[in-house]
């Protein structure tokens, strides 16, 4: 256990230097995450946006968000060539753990970026603010171990930037109409967030579990 814990942190300390120096997958996440809600806010500036719209609207600027820099976890391994000495020198699972932790991070960098401009422009009253906050956590968690597996796939193919998104997106559909309407809820529909919460929760220790299961096979 300490020596995957070791190999993990190892892993960790490499993607944040990479990405300390390049910035790459920040800045087109900040980038994405500061335009989306801009554009909507004047968009829809003349118009009253109901709880229901306004909590799916959040979770497209969010989703659209994280396929911008997480497809770039395993990319930017297959393009420098060092995918070659993680699966030589790490187990996989203390790259997916890791890697999912980074990923994570990189989302929550999004939520900062993203939620309180898109609630200020699009003039959202948060009703329900546990419910907003459970909603983008679990949201978060969802997005962060599929695009592990998903991204290791896809970096393996000719049309990287391409196939990510359109893997995630059935995949995550599920999740994210349940995240959509857990937000609605918070944002003052109506009705009780719970069964919802539970449901993105469930999702959540599914993927996890399929994750843990199947990414040696993909990664290897």
């Amino acid at each position: 256990m300490n020596s995957l814990w070791q190999s993990a942190w190892a892993v960790a300390l490499k993607d944040f230097r990479s990405e300390w120096r390049s910035r790459s997958a920040l800045s087109a996440v900040a980038l994405f995450s500061l335009a989306a809600p801009v554009a909507l806010g004047y968009a829809l500036s003349n118009l009253k946006v109901g709880a229901e719209v306004m909590g799916g609207l959040l979770w497209v600027v969010l989703f659209f968000a994280a396929m911008v820099g997480l497809p770039r976890a395993f990319v930017k391994e297959e393009e420098t060539g060092t995918a070659v000495l993680l699966r030589l020198h790490y187990p996989a699972d203390a790259v997916l753990w890791w890697k999912s932790l980074a990923q994570l991070a990189l989302l929550l960098s999004t939520l900062l970026a993203a939620v309180p401009i898109f609630l200020l422009l699009l003039r959202a009253e948060v009703k329900e603010p546990w419910a907003l906050l459970w909603c983008l956590i679990l949201g978060d968690i969802g997005l962060a171990v599929s695009s592990c597996v998903l991204g290791a796939i896809a970096s393996q193919s000719r049309s990287k930037g391409a196939l990510f998104p359109a893997l995630a997106a059935p995949l995550l559909l599920p999740i994210l109409a349940s995240l959509s309407v857990g937000c609605g809820v918070a944002f003052g529909s109506g009705g009780d967030a719970m069964p919802v919460l539970q449901v993105v929760a469930a999702f959540d220790v599914a993927l996890i579990a399929a994750s843990a299961l199947l990414f040696e096979f993909v990664w290897d």
